[in-house]
């Protein structure tokens, strides 16, 4: 009978069943994620709907781009912002997401390269969710869980009202870096510790904050796992590839955690932003969508009920479920309650007690990895007794999922914003991506008009021409006939910069507005250039990611090895297959 079976399962008949079932499920996440993106393709290029960041991301790509062709591979210093003043902007926010968006061809418009780029997040998170719920729970079951996904309230919130394509992209790598952790403790092998390692990455490089989320709750699936399974080898490994993660995207870390007290970053921690304004009820998370909050909180009318149902019924059915199925849903399930809890206000002496919460900023940002554990569990459906009738009320769900998500996804134009189209122009206007001046360098004055940041200012017995100002340089031509000084219209920051005159170098301290000063002595002429490079901890996180790497691709080559001998002196039979020194 098992054998009929197998051979019914690799009948063509099956085979070619199973591809069109693939193929069109892949279709369908690839029309979700348009309809997701809509609203960066059916507009003219300098114009973007009304959200929270208003055009601030583009802005912040052309910068991107430009430090880019500049041959600024890790960008740090943006040298346009603020008039030409300048930020150390991309020290401390996110790249990953404008990696992935340079890679869409420069001729496009910004504003569709953002759009290109949240298509290809969209449909990433699409398909791990598809094939994590896919492999316990059948293709009806992860396609219902990816379609969710999707078309989730949280998933309209980040596009279109708040903006925040970051932790959007992070969103759906959370669903990568699940899958990929979940992958690994399945079965082993070294090509899937490098996925979990580099899904690891790719979420701290896409959003920190969700990263910080996405980490705690990976750590309790794997005491999970460890707990059911005993597997301590597989769990031990696991962890291993989180912190071999976590090593690949030091070279963004470093300068965020050592390089912090640099600039002002207390103003997006306190007010309004303190992290006890923002508790939400765990009632609110099953109350209705309203987009007259500031942040709407809800999950909707159907994923949350949907999610709820499957657990009561697989703990009903228990008896029915695989192991795998278990281990899944109990981790979906444990981590949901963690996450509801961490969000309440019952939770805030564990915030108070843990200040690495407060990076959070706002506790419903955990939304975006409950939202990916409500998707999963909504997906996790047990067979039914009349497969017909499954397959029927799943598409209803999954159509009226949809039709709630007009309401999650509804934009208007903002009529006020034209976009630049290139980075010059961001010097043209006052382009500041930080709403509470966050990211300036500590005391910097905020308040410099654009007349001030337009030419520097010399001192008493030095004349100055011909200044310049490019991606990462300063220059000006300068004559001091006696001791005297150049104010640059530039920030100072006291690392990655250097001042140089004739091939002297020269010492840069800050005047009392937060400007580079630059003394000169007696007789001084030539081409004052003030370069930027990149920050020492940019320099020491590069080389603890590139020793990382080399580790990581050590590892899985010894583990490769011992693996092609032992299908050698076996006669190519794999049927017991090694272990990886992480497993064993």
């Amino acid at each position: 009978m098992i054998a009929s079976t197998r051979l019914h399962e690799r009948s063509p008949t099956v085979g070619r069943r199973r591809i069109f079932w693939q193929a069109a499920g892949a279709f369908w996440g690839l029309l979700l994620a348009c309809w997701l993106a809509r609203g960066f393709f059916l507009h003219p290029a300098n114009t973007i709907y009304e959200n929270h960041e208003a055009g601030t991301y583009v802005g912040r790509l052309l910068e991107f781009r430009d430090l880019l062709a500049a041959g600024y591979y890790w960008p740090q210093w943006c040298t346009d912002f603020r008039a030409g003043l300048g930020s150390p902007y991309f020290s401390y926010y996110q790249p990953g997401f404008f990696y992935l968006a340079s890679l869409v061809p420069w001729s496009l418009a910004p504003i569709r390269a953002l759009g290109i780029a949240v298509m290809a997040c969209a449909l990433a998170g699409y398909l791990a969710m598809w094939a994590l719920i896919g492999r316990r729970f059948g293709t009806l079951g992860g396609w219902v869980a990816a379609s969710g996904l999707l078309l989730s309230s949280y998933v309209g919130t980040e596009i279109y009202l708040r903006g925040d394509l970051s932790e959007l992209a992070a969103m759906m790598g959370a669903c990568v870096a699940v899958w990929a952790l979940q992958r690994w403790l399945d079965s082993g092998g070294w090509p899937k510790l490098a996925c979990l390692a580099a899904a690891g990455a790719g979420l701290i490089l896409l959003h920190p904050c969700v990263a910080l989320i996405g980490y705690g709750v990976m750590a309790l699936g794997v005491a999970l796992f460890y707990w059911q399974t005993g597997q301590l080898g597989r769990a031990l490994g696991a962890l291993a590839g989180l912190v071999f993660g976590a090593g690949l995207a030091a070279f963004y870390w470093f300068p965020v955690f050592f390089e912090w007290h640099l600039v002002g970053s207390d103003a997006a921690f306190s007010g309004f932003y303190h992290y006890s304004r923002h508790f939400v009820s765990p009632l609110a998370l099953l109350g209705p969508y309203d987009r007259r909050e500031t942040v709407p909180v809800s999950l909707g009318p159907i994923l949350p009920l949907l999610a709820a149902f499957n657990v009561l019924v697989l703990a009903r059915r228990r008896g029915e479920a695989t192991a795998e199925q278990w281990r899944l849903v109990t981790f979906c399930a444990a981590s949901w309650v963690v996450c509801v809890l961490l969000m309440s206000p019952g939770s805030a002496l564990v915030w108070r007690y843990a200040p690495l919460l407060h990076r959070l900023q706002f506790p419903w940002r955990i939304l975006s990895v409950l939202t990916v554990l409500t998707a999963a569990l909504a997906g996790a459906v047990l067979p039914w007794r009349r497969a017909e009738y499954r397959t029927a009320a799943m598409a209803a769900l999954v159509l009226a999922m949809f039709a709630f998500s007009w309401q999650y996804t509804a934009y208007r134009l903002d009529r006020t914003v034209r976009l630049p189209q290139d980075a010059a122009a961001l010097q043209v206007g006052f382009f500041a991506p930080d709403l509470c001046h966050e990211w300036l360098p500590r005391g910097a004055q905020i308040d410099i008009s654009m007349q001030d940041a337009a030419s520097p200012v010399a001192g008493e017995g030095c004349e100055v021409r011909d200044f310049q100002r490019r991606q990462g340089r300063l220059s000006c031509r300068v004559r001091a006939r006696a001791d005297s000084f150049v104010i640059l219209p530039h920030y100072y920051f006291p690392v990655g910069f250097r001042a140089t005159l004739s091939g002297r170098t020269l010492a840069i301290q800050p005047d009392n507005r937060g400007l580079m000063k630059i003394d000169l002595p007696a007789e001084s002429e030539g081409v004052l250039e003030v370069t930027f490079s990149q920050t020492p901890m940019r320099t020491w996180g590069l080389i603890a990611s590139a020793g990382c790497l080399a580790a990581l691709l050590g590892l899985c080559l010894v583990y490769g090895r011992a693996e092609r001998a032992r299908a050698g002196s076996s006669g190519a039979d794999c049927s017991e297959r090694p272990c990886c020194p992480l497993e064993s």
